[in-house]
């Protein structure tokens, strides 16, 4: 294995951004609806009509 730093290593990454959406995902479970922007994309989490979460990705302009 060789060295380099945190932001290069693609497990510490994956793990960020899985940690980032189960946070958006409970967020919005208590409130009711939540959206983030992350760069040029947003991540948008809001409760469905029959149950369950509606996850959506769009590129912000």
């Amino acid at each position: 294995m060789t060295k380099g730093t945190l932001l290069r290593n693609n497990r510490v990454l994956g793990a960020l951004a899985l940690t980032v959406l189960l946070a958006a995902l409970a967020l919005s479970q208590m409130q009711g609806g939540l959206s983030m922007e992350l760069g040029d994309l947003l991540l948008s989490v809001t409760p469905h009509q029959e149950g369950g979460l509606l996850v959506s990705f769009m590129r912000a302009s």
